[in-house]
């Protein structure tokens, strides 16, 4: 829950190797261009209520054995995410 709370990475950086579009699912669609660099705000994604609940709060319990499962895959990555990292 610390490194949640507080990741030592802010954000991570990322190359996109494809051409992908986003979409709001209310007509708004952008285009991330193949090569075009994208930076993922660690931080941000780690406070969203969208993704924990009562994210201000510390809370040792949210990664226990039942409640971890909850996390979304790609929201939690106080060290960055993927392979390389």
């Amino acid at each position: 829950e610390s490194l949640r709370m507080w990741p030592p990475a802010s954000a991570v950086d990322r190359y996109c190797v494809k051409d992908y579009v986003l979409d709001d699912g209310k007509g708004l669609k952008f285009t991330i261009e193949k090569g075009a660099g994208i930076w993922l705000p660690i931080q941000g994604i780690h406070h969203d209520p969208r993704f924990y609940n009562n994210p201000k709060k510390f809370d040792p319990e949210r990664f226990n054995e039942k409640r971890r499962l909850e996390i979304q895959p790609g929201t939690y990555m106080p060290f960055g995410i993927g392979s390389r990292n």
